[in-house]
């Protein structure tokens, strides 16, 4: 059995889904609630009802997740109001045919099906007071509002994009992943990256292994970054080798680009982990492999414009 995530936050994820694991439930049990356990953290504000808003003030989140036995998954994005997304997207896969739901009608479907719905999606105060900061340090804004929100998107896109995201291995050697977030601070309302799409922040194949990512998932979704990782493992690179293509697929981006994009990727076979990153010296990814949980900082490229 194996279990692994990234971020300090990724502990407490890793050991929820260790104790789902070790009492006998399924891979999937053990990513779902390895990420309801950060989701529920309301002084977390990349993930949950606690996450940093849209540019409107509103919090949006974006999950989903993977059954690496069927390869079937399902996606829940710009959702509001929702306590746990990663409970949604759990939902859509075991009850519906569809690979993702997106904004309002997500959010009722929530409600249908029992889950928990908060009655507003506004942020406090104190979260639309960050993004007049961040508007006061960015000098002489561009004309026009997509140069200024550009801007804007990349100055928050270096403070406040974090995720959370969980591969397990169960005793039956089912693999599963899968990802959660409120996506960049004050990002363009209806902007839905990498956490929701399977392929791009997450992938599972029981026969290979699995993948998560974190960062700015617009690069996941350009380089199909969590799938990339499982095809490496299905050609018989192991994760570490497999983490850091990823990582040197999304430095050519970054070149194209002329940015210094952040990117990390956890990578895991039914019995390894390896991890990398991009611009980001501190990357943490936390993994079990039946002993005790450890944390590790991942080897990482520079990128310099």
């Amino acid at each position: 059995m194996l279990a692994a995530s990234y971020h300090d936050s990724g502990r407490r994820a890793v050991e929820r889904a260790v104790q789902v694991l070790l009492g006998g439930g399924s891979a999937l049990d053990a990513v779902e609630q390895g990420v309801a356990e950060v989701e529920n953290d309301p002084n977390n504000e990349s993930v949950g009802l606690g996450g940093l808003p849209n540019w409107l003030g509103e919090v949006e989140l974006d999950a989903g997740i993977m059954d690496g036995n069927t390869l079937r998954a399902c996606g829940v994005a710009a959702v509001k109001r929702v306590r746990n997304p990663i409970k949604l997207a759990r939902k859509c896969l075991d009850e519906l045919p569809h690979a993702l739901i997106v904004g309002d009608a997500a959010t009722k479907l929530a409600e249908a099906l029992g889950l928990e719905v908060v009655k507003d999606s506004r942020a406090p105060p104190s979260a639309l007071e960050k993004r007049k900061k961040l508007e006061r340090e960015i000098a002489e804004a561009p004309s026009g509002l997509t140069r200024y929100y550009s801007k804007i998107f990349r100055a928050a896109s270096k403070l406040w994009h974090d995720t959370i995201g969980v591969i397990a291995v169960d005793a039956n050697g089912s693999v599963a992943a899968g990802t959660s977030t409120s996506g960049v601070a004050f990002k363009f309302p209806g902007r839905v990256a990498d956490s929701a799409i399977a392929g791009a922040g997450f992938y599972a194949d029981s026969r290979y292994g699995a993948a998560i990512c974190t960062g700015v998932g617009e690069v996941a979704i350009r380089t199909a970054a969590a799938f990339r990782a499982v095809l490496l493992l299905s050609q018989g690179y192991g994760p570490q080798e497999s983490a850091e293509a990823v990582i040197e697929a999304a430095s050519e981006i970054a070149v194209l680009d002329g940015e210094n994009y952040n990117l990390g990727v956890v990578v895991a076979s039914k019995s390894d982990v390896g991890a990398a990153a991009l611009n980001w010296s501190g990357f943490l990814y936390v993994y079990w492999l039946g002993g005790e949980v450890r944390a590790e900082k991942a080897p990482y490229v520079r990128m310099v414009r």
